[in-house]
């Protein structure tokens, strides 16, 4: 039986006698002195001179039904007195291990013969809810619920269906557990190769930069030695030039000769 997002652990059905069964503001017990008399009660033989049946064997037989209803009430009520101990312990067990989870008792009561109020059933109702988007968290909750629906020495057959529903719950909660933990290592995959790509277009990136880089290199060292071989050349032309000009012509030979003469 469910009430909101809560279901109700109802205490097991008491194992009366016919006898203890009776409703105690509706029962009586005890049988009267026409009901309980054998077919040799004085009561069904001819009464004898001098006797009415109003005699003594009259007034024996209402001590004696008396007595039995005596019996047979402080019977139920020793019943009764049982059942509210174990009503009481089932739901208090129920309560103790749901928590925050579990409401506190309610009761429903009889009166007995010894005009005292006895818990003869009661319930607890517990949150079964699932929580959202927490899988993890549904399942913790979902195994408390079940320790506390087979917290009672003897469970209901309403416990055993709230504690079946309960493990149902918490299998579905570990599907959900088993297949987050699948996407987070999936998605951790991703990452690692995303990371591995983007290092190895940075890494790719810088080999190309060094590469432009030593081809300027080259280029610049082409273009310096290009204008150090022009230097030098034009440099060996004007020391040749410079040469020619300084160095003074040989005379012929006879021509000294020939002035002097």
């Amino acid at each position: 039986m469910q009430i909101a997002s809560g279901v109700l652990f109802t205490a097991p059905e008491p194992a009366y006698s016919s006898r203890a069964e009776r409703s105690p503001q509706n029962t009586n017990i005890g049988t009267d002195a026409t009901t309980d008399v054998g077919a040799d009660s004085p009561v069904n033989a001819a009464p004898e001179a001098g006797k009415t049946l109003d005699g003594a064997s009259s007034s024996v037989r209402q001590p004696d039904a008396d007595m039995r209803k005596q019996q047979e009430d402080a019977d139920l009520v020793r019943q009764l007195q049982s059942r509210d101990i174990e009503v009481r312990n089932h739901e208090r067990a129920h309560q103790a291990i749901g928590g925050q989870l579990a409401s506190a008792p309610t009761y429903s009561f009889t009166k007995g013969p010894d005009g005292q109020r006895y818990a003869v059933s009661g319930e607890v109702s517990i949150d079964v809810s699932d929580v959202p988007g927490d899988p993890s968290a549904t399942y913790e909750k979902m195994a408390r619920v079940r320790r506390a629906a087979l917290a009672p020495a003897e469970p209901s057959a309403q416990d055993r269906q709230v504690a079946a529903m309960a493990a149902q719950k918490m299998a579905e909660a570990q599907a959900d557990i088993a297949q987050q933990q699948r996407e987070d290592l999936s998605a951790e995959a991703e990452s690692r190769d995303q990371k591995r790509d983007d290092m190895r277009a940075e890494i790719e990136a810088a080999r190309q930069a060094q590469s432009g880089s030593d081809e300027d290199e080259d280029e610049g060292f082409v273009s310096v030695a290009e204008r150090f071989a022009e230097y030098n050349a034009r440099l060996r032309q004007i020391n040749e030039t410079l040469l020619r000009i300084s160095s003074p012509s040989l005379p012929t030979s006879g021509t000294l000769f020939d002035e002097e003469a």
